[in-house]
């Protein structure tokens, strides 16, 4: 059902996107301080209200098409409403603590200017300025959590959407992946430290309070040069706290912007890797090779899959665990370090066994002759008895990829090629070998089709022979 509708995806408009642009941070920065964050949040809510109706509309109009030649269920309500509505209870609230804040500020700025008290009111003015300031706190606290859990909870549901125009009929309301929780709870963390900000605006009135009573009991002071020290402190801290609040915003918005352009590209095109897409829309990730991480539902890809193992970890480690960690560290490093200049992922260790994913299955040849030559040249000038010894298999094929992890039939037939590799050794596929026989120098064994458990279809079987890597 997917490839049949990939011509209507690309057929549609990309103004779906928030109108199709980023926010940037001059307006806000400039008008926000101006009026005590009133702009911020009115312009904010005004941009997620607009995004959320386009994005529906987006959907609805993709489910026109269908409905000319398919009768399609309507988008459930629930998903509807938790992921593609915005309250306006949030933004009143706000703009009333907001506005409690910049009336009070103002009144005693104007007051001051205009000449209306002769003699400073140190109470007052303490007061007044503590309660601003946990006005402002109160409602920056209520209004950057809020932000933050409907942005999440609108990426969320759209992801379920998607999956719901791929397939209503099998629709099922999956939790969020792993790696969509840490992303999110990455952000929260953000927020949470950002907020922490909040308590020295919060508590420095009743600070300050609590040293002006001790001054008038002991007869006296420069009041007037602490009160202004105090003040200059207080709106330094708060404008600090407004830029960087300001940028904790945009960011928000702007990166659901470039998440979401990611998995639309993923959705639409006919590519095998979503890699592929410019990889600055991956939020809060960078590199190369980095799976998609707003996938609620496994990825299909073709890709070169390798395995190593480090011979007779086992039982060395049953001997001496202490020594054989350190030998491990070793191993790890030399294996990243070849790994990470060959365009391979690393997707997860088990033990002393790396699991490896390429593009290129040229690639995953290079990479693994280089491992071995590494440890070859490593093994040279040192004990037998602390030589690394590593078995690599390398298949390419059809796997699965979610949350960080790969699974499927490619992966399982590598794992049953790399223990029939020599010690430091290398054996691949027959499909391997036939894309890299032209592009690589290579010399290989053809050692049959060798029976593999639980795999019905086993392919021959080569073994590379790498002279430099003999070191037993």
């Amino acid at each position: 059902m997917y490839n049949e509708h990939v011509d209507e995806l690309n057929n549609l408009s990309e103004d779906e996107y928030g109108g199709g642009n980023e926010l940037t941070s001059t307006g806000f920065l400039i008008f926000g301080l101006l009026t005590f964050w009133i702009y911020t949040v009115w312009l904010y809510f005004n941009y997620l209200e607009k995004h959320f109706n386009l994005r529906l509309n987006y959907f609805n109009s993709i489910l026109m098409h269908r409905n000319k030649t398919l009768e399609i269920k309507p988008i459930p309500d629930e998903i509807i409403k938790k992921g593609f509505s915005t309250k306006r209870l949030p933004r009143l609230i706000c703009v009333i603590f907001y506005s409690i804040s910049m009336l009070i500020i103002v009144t005693r700025v104007i007051g001051i200017i205009i000449g209306m008290f002769v003699e400073m009111n140190y109470y007052l003015d303490m007061v007044s300025t503590g309660i601003a300031s946990l006005s402002f706190c109160i409602s920056s606290i209520y209004f950057m959590w809020w932000v933050c859990d409907t942005v999440r909870k609108h990426e969320y549901y759209e992801l379920l959407l998607t999956e719901y125009i791929k397939n209503p009929d099998n629709f099922k309301m999956v939790p969020p992946s792993r790696k969509f929780i840490e992303r999110w709870n990455q952000r929260f963390n953000k927020i949470a430290f950002f907020l922490i900000l909040c308590v020295p605006i919060t508590i420095s009135p009743l600070i300050a309070l609590k040293h002006f009573y001790k001054i008038i009991e002991s007869g006296g002071g420069d009041m007037d040069y602490v009160v202004i020290i105090w003040q200059i402190m207080l709106y330094t801290c708060a404008t600090v706290f407004h830029i960087w609040g300001t940028f904790l915003l945009i960011d928000i918005y702007n990166g659901h912007l470039r998440i979401e352009n990611f998995n639309r590209s993923s959705f639409i095109t006919n590519e095998k890797w979503v890699s592929n897409i410019e990889n600055s829309v991956i939020d809060s990730l960078s590199g190369k090779n980095k799976i998609n991480i707003g996938d609620l539902v496994p990825k299909r890809a073709l890709a070169a899959i390798m395995i190593t193992d480090i011979v007779g970890f086992s039982k060395e480690m049953e001997k001496d665990e202490e020594y054989m960690y350190n030998k491990l560290l070793k191993h790890n490093e030399i294996i990243r370090s070849i790994i990470k200049n060959n365009n391979g992922y690393e997707i997860k260790t088990i033990g002393d066994a790396f699991l490896v994913r390429f593009e290129s299955a040229v690639d995953a040849v290079k990479a693994g002759m280089s491992i071995q030559n590494k440890f070859s040249d490593y093994n040279k000038n040192i004990k037998p008895c602390d030589r690394i010894l590593v078995r690599i298999g390398i298949h390419i094929g059809d796997i699965l990829m979610m949350d960080g992890d790969i699974i499927g039939n490619g992966v399982n037939i590598t794992s049953r090629i790399e223990p029939l590799a020599e010690p430091g050794g290398i054996c691949i596929s027959a499909d391997v070998y036939n894309i890299i026989k032209k592009s690589i120098d290579i010399k290989v064994i053809n050692i049959g089709k060798k029976e593999l458990k639980n795999i019905k279809d086993v392919p021959e079987i080569y073994r590379i022979l790498i002279e430099s890597t003999n070191c037993s």
